[in-house]
């Protein structure tokens, strides 16, 4: 199939039409078996944009990343995690799991970002949130 569009997920062809539907629903171009991935994720909408612009830097960043003890929203397994912080966030219970997650990413030595959604939601919050994250991971590359 000669095609124009192709999934930011897995590179595959895509129609115009599965392309026009997925940037509509998504935000990005998907084909049928990644929408169906991102459709049955729990991952958060802030998160899906995220995920999809540092992936569009060409970051190998990976959505609902379980590092065995929990599930990390976005992380480049071993360098990076990437959380974000609802509303449930503020409450004290949630708040001390956020913090012995956060302990045990760093006994780890994994940098540990969170997030509020506000920032995502903020367009200029946004494009600088994903411009500082992608500068650090332009660093990881280079130290390996």
């Amino acid at each position: 199939m000669d095609s124009l569009y192709y999934c930011h997920e897995c590179g595959r062809p895509i129609s115009s039409g599965i392309y026009e539907y997925a940037i509509n629903a998504f935000a990005a171009p998907l084909c049928l078996k990644h929408q169906h991935w991102i459709s049955e994720s729990k991952a958060s909408a802030e998160a899906i944009s995220l995920y999809f612009a540092l992936k569009s830097h060409g970051l190998p960043v990976v959505l609902e990343y379980s590092d065995g003890q929990k599930t990390i929203d976005i992380a480049i397994p071993n360098k990076l995690y990437i959380e974000f912080d609802g509303n449930h966030h503020d409450e004290p219970d949630q708040e001390l799991r956020d913090f012995l997650r956060t302990f045990h990413a760093w006994k780890e030595q994994i940098p540990t970002f969170r997030i509020s959604n506000n920032h995502i939601r903020n367009s200029y919050h946004f494009a600088i949130v994903v411009d500082r994250l992608s500068q650090l991971c332009e660093e990881f590359k280079k130290t390996g």
